[in-house]
């Protein structure tokens, strides 16, 4: 006799895997964020590195030399822009912090979602060894009940 509930742990072993699965995306995405948010720190320690080297370029060019109003307003315009490339990249980061974050939770979610999924397999399974132990104990009975039946036809006659 085949196992009442086998279609039904077929679905949670398909329900487990696919859980598995999404873990496994999960912890993808989560590592691609960290990368990125580790590229966007790189580029922010570098900017960091860099912008008073480059302000004061922008301002030698300037200082001590008669310059017209324009010259001087381009000066301080290349500086703003410095100062904002800045910012864009502290949002960068920001994001990207946020991003991680994000996939974190995913991961904490899949992960959920694999512990259920598997404890609700383990029950069918745990189920299905109980069952399939009374099977054969009732199989033995079954058994012996025509090992008698031929036994004791056997000696009536």
């Amino acid at each position: 006799m085949s196992y009442v509930l086998q279609p039904l742990l077929r679905i949670r072993t398909m329900r487990e895997d696919r859980a598995t699965g999404e873990l496994v995306a999960a912890r993808q995405a989560l590592a691609a964020a960290d990368e990125a948010l580790a590229a966007r720190r790189r580029e922010l320690e570098d900017y960091e590195a860099t912008k008073e080297e480059r302000r004061d370029r922008i301002y030698d060019a300037v200082m001590g030399r008669a310059v017209s109003r324009d010259q001087l307003d381009m000066a301080n315009e290349g500086v703003a822009r410095i100062d904002e490339e800045g910012a864009i990249k502290a949002d960068n980061v920001a994001h990207a912090e946020s991003d991680r974050k994000t996939c974190e939770s995913a991961v904490e979610t899949a992960r959920a979602n694999l512990s259920q999924a598997t404890k609700n397999r383990m029950k069918i399974d745990e189920h299905r060894a109980v069952w399939l132990e009374a099977e054969a104990k009732e199989q033995e009975a079954r058994a012996e009940g025509e090992l008698e039946d031929f036994t004791v036809r056997k000696e009536e006659v």
